[in-house]
């Protein structure tokens, strides 16, 4: 899965429903014309390639990277049509290269990444004066607006904290009830099944905890969103 952002030049929209009414020609058959052209679009990707490289390899390498089972995949003409990405392991990109014009700048950016990518790209917009729009808040950030920390996250709330114990107590109470089924090739398929399930409801339930004591996302382990973060 991957988190996907947005950046133009201008129009400025400050409203989440107009920047989905904006994007939606590019979504649909990728036509950016409704975005006005800007050398800040590439100065921006630059920076980011330069921070978080890749290589875009040609058809030849492509073709010699993949095994024989791929290459079968495809037709003779289709095989010349195949481009590829080299990238470092640990690279945040889901999807590359970027799609990319004069208008308009998409990233696709994995779950698993550093919330330092997304602080970079935030403070990034707001020194090239380029709105950025998360399409999954859905969200707007102007290059006018007070400064965010993006990697802030909510604190649970009393509904929360006895909604996931609910689960965790309900899932080991079925895990418990599992194991004293008495038929050997019953009990052990559900002792599993039913024990993935607790298990993670108690691992969230102890990323809460830390949460709250402090001992995960501190305040040096947030990446705040400032444009001294991003020099170009």
């Amino acid at each position: 899965m991957s988190m996907t952002l947005l950046l133009w030049k201008a129009p400025l929209v400050a409203d989440a429903d107009e920047a989905k009414a904006l994007t939606a020609a590019w979504y649909e058959t990728e036509d950016d014309s409704a975005f006005e052209p800007s050398a800040d679009i590439a100065s921006v990707a630059d920076e980011l390639r330069r921070r978080w490289p890749y290589r875009e390899l040609s058809n030849e390498e492509t073709v010699a990277r993949m095994s024989e089972e791929e290459r079968r995949q495809y037709s003779p003409d289709d095989l010349k049509q195949i481009w590829g990405v080299d990238e470092p392991e640990g690279s945040p990109w889901a999807d590359l290269p970027f799609w990319q014009s004069d208008r308009l700048l998409v990233l696709d950016i994995r779950w698993g990444a550093d919330d330092e990518v997304v602080a970079a790209i935030y403070a990034l917009a707001r020194k090239r004066e380029l709105v950025l729009y998360d399409p999954q808040g859905p969200e707007v950030y102007l290059p006018t607006d007070p400064i965010k920390d993006l990697t802030d996250q909510p604190k649970a709330k009393p509904k929360d904290w006895l909604g996931i114990i609910a689960i965790c107590a309900f899932l080991c109470g079925l895990t418990y009830a599992a194991w004293l089924i008495p038929i050997g090739w019953l009990k052990w398929p559900a002792v599993l099944a039913v024990g993935f399930f607790a298990a993670a409801g108690l691992f969230v339930l102890c990323a809460m905890i830390a949460g709250a004591l402090g001992l995960i996302d501190t305040e040096e382990g947030r990446k705040p969103c400032a444009d001294e973060q991003a020099p170009l």
